[in-house]
């Protein structure tokens, strides 16, 4: 399985607040891409209120990328609501 990770954001949202940290993964991610290190890449983009932007999955193996969204779902459970 690959290595994932959790990049937490810290506070609230707030105009522009983030926008150096996406940028930066993003980078990070063409760059593992560039290097061939990816099979499949998924993207949800969230605007400052909370709403989707888009959201996209080139494809692959599907059920990977089902249970990477589980574990990040169950760690945000986690840490959001189970941790109160």
């Amino acid at each position: 399985m690959s290595d994932l990770k959790v990049v937490p954001f810290s506070g609230k949202a707030q105009p522009g607040h983030d926008s150096q940290e996406v940028i930066r993964l993003l980078e990070e991610a063409l760059q593992m891409a560039r290097d061939g290190n990816c099979h499949s890449l998924a993207i949800i983009m969230l605007s400052d209120d909370g709403c989707e932007i888009d959201c996209w999955h080139s494809g692959g193996r599907p059920y990977v990328m089902i249970g990477a969204i589980e574990a990040l779902k169950a760690d945000f459970i986690h840490t959001n609501i189970e941790a109160r």
